[in-house]
């Protein structure tokens, strides 16, 4: 009588996507610079760090900023470049066109202090609109946005 073989039953390995994927690996920077995508989720960190989020963040404002000031900060996106030039002209168009109207006024000097304390909102804005009018006027650049 021949009894049926049993097929060994597999082991099967669960592997999570960190354990799967180590940026480590691939980028040595990943492991010792806190703020460098990769290293909130690099050897088997769970990705929640408070502390790690937050360096993360400011990483990519820092990245940002730097696009911004190259003039690499493009996309060719029309919502993208509609959202740019509202926060542009927001930040950096209305307040420097308010300045220079008390200025012309001859009004008191209250308002330098209103340009020390906006100066960094006022910086960003008017790069953001350089940067729109650099994405406009090189339609076939290079985009951040890869479109």
């Amino acid at each position: 009588m021949d009894q049926p073989k049993k097929k060994p039953k597999v082991k099967v390995k669960i592997t999570k996507s960190s354990y799967a994927f180590n940026i480590t690996d691939y980028d040595d920077n990943a492991r010792f610079l806190i703020g460098w995508p990769g290293y909130r989720t690099a050897n088997n960190k769970s990705g929640l760090g408070y502390v790690e989020t937050q360096a993360e963040w400011a990483h990519m404002q820092g990245v940002m900023i730097r696009w911004m000031m190259t003039g690499k900060f493009r996309t060719h996106n029309p919502f993208y470049l509609l959202g740019m030039t509202l926060i542009g002209v927001l930040y950096g168009g209305i307040p420097v066109l308010l300045i220079f109207h008390e200025v012309s006024v001859g009004g008191n000097w209250s308002i330098l202090v209103l340009l020390v304390a906006a100066f960094p909102n006022i910086a960003i804005g008017i790069l953001l609109l350089i940067n729109v009018v650099l994405s406009i006027v090189d339609r076939n650049g290079k985009t951040v946005t890869r479109d």
